[in-house]
């Protein structure tokens, strides 16, 4: 069975292409706006609380190599 396959004008192809990118390009418009909006909360947030000592990791055991 034969697919209808509609042809368009190119004319037609570059202004879905011209829309398609103007989407793309608001799409990371906005997650660049947000990461940066992200960025501030969490420096402003690090900037008024004090910084929480991080304790060193404890020393694993060292396991025993038996050998036959």
């Amino acid at each position: 069975m034969a697919k209808h396959i509609s042809k368009r004008s190119p004319e037609q192809k570059k202004a879905e292409a011209a829309e398609g990118m103007a989407a793309y390009k608001a799409q990371e418009a906005a997650a660049h706006a947000n990461m940066l909006r992200l960025r501030a909360l969490r420096l402003e947030r690090e900037a008024t609380e004090p910084a929480e000592p991080v304790a060193p990791p404890k020393a694993r055991a060292k396991k025993k190599v038996i050998r036959k």
